[in-house]
């Protein structure tokens, strides 16, 4: 799943946003305050992120985007993000499909990681690119929702509704099994994986398959599901 923007003049952009505040998928990450007083969530949960930061990126910049982008995490659904290791990464594709399949083939989840978080940087493609296409802001894949990638910086006038603190957050809430369309089944998807997770124990916060409605209840069962993966034969 993923967040787009192509920046347009004036009146389409106003467009879009209004399209935007209709659309399930950008909803996700923005508070349903009925939903929540309805959802108990259960005792706090962690949920250990390893970063990969793009060149360019620091270690700090990377740390600090994701903990002010889910600053309020705990208070509302009781999630504690956890990052556990930041590696320093270089972007290996330039559209999105690319850089996700690389992460899928070459990031498998290994202790103590929960979810895979990559920050990718900027260049002049990307700035040149959003004049004729369709820009991809963050992605998180379907299938076991562990792994994503935000872009870190901002550089283009669709950013200023859509900045990378508030794609950060829409991307974890999908890392805790969310969908594309609704907080209130959001929020009783993560009370399930957490209750799962209190009544079940181990070291991993489980994944949730969004294609084929499965849970996850190990890292090796990611990797075995992406292991059956044909890459050569993805659509």
């Amino acid at each position: 799943m993923s967040i787009t923007s192509k920046p347009l003049s004036f009146r389409t952009v106003l467009a879009i946003l209004a399209f935007i505040s209709l659309h399930g998928c950008t909803t996700i990450g923005h508070n349903d305050s009925a939903a929540l007083k309805q959802t108990d969530f259960g005792p706090q949960e962690t949920v250990n992120v390893c970063l990969y930061v793009d060149e360019g990126i620091s270690e700090q910049e990377g740390r600090s985007l994701v903990e002010k982008s889910w600053v309020e995490g705990p208070t509302t659904v009781g999630i504690n993000i956890n990052i556990v290791e930041v590696h320093q990464w270089k972007r290996p594709a330039f559209m999105m499909q690319g850089i996700m399949d690389s992460m899928l083939q070459t990031m498998p989840l290994e202790a103590p990681c929960d979810r895979i978080l990559a920050l990718v940087n900027r260049h002049f493609g990307d700035f040149m690119f959003g004049f004729v296409g369709m820009e991809i802001l963050g992605a998180v894949n379907d299938d076991t929702l562990t792994h994503g990638y935000v872009v870190a910086h901002s550089a283009t006038l669709a950013q200023l509704f859509m900045p990378p603190l508030e794609v950060t957050e829409h991307e974890i809430y999908h890392f805790l099994g969310c969908g594309h369309y609704s907080m209130s089944a959001c929020y009783k998807q993560i009370a399930y994986m957490k209750q799962w997770k209190q009544e079940n124990g181990g070291d991993f916060f489980p994944a949730w398959d969004l294609v084929n409605k499965r849970l996850f209840p190990t890292r090796a069962a990611v990797n075995a599901h992406l292991a059956t993966i044909d890459w050569n034969n993805k659509k």
